[in-house]
């Protein structure tokens, strides 16, 4: 069970990473989606910092959202016995 519901999730955060239909060409709905992904905003993030481009501060919230959300899920969630 924790295969499939790994492979659901992981597969479409790859989609909106720009694994398979790079973010650049993707339709402006799934472009705003993607950057709102952690997969998508760190992929966003990378490619704007080895551009030469500054960091956009909402991708790295974004990041650090998910980051502090899963992080909390994570500590309250798993117990070693």
């Amino acid at each position: 069970m924790a295969q499939g519901i790994g492979s659901a999730i992981f597969f479409p955060l790859m989609f909106f990473a720009g694994l398979w239909v790079p973010i650049p060409t993707m339709p402006d709905v799934l472009r705003s989606v993607s950057g709102w992904t952690p997969l998508g905003a760190a992929v966003q993030s990378l490619s704007a910092a080895t551009a030469g481009h500054g960091l956009d501060p909402v991708r790295l919230l974004v990041l650090a959202g998910y980051g502090l959300a899963f992080g909390t899920a994570a500590a309250r969630l798993f117990r070693w016995e």
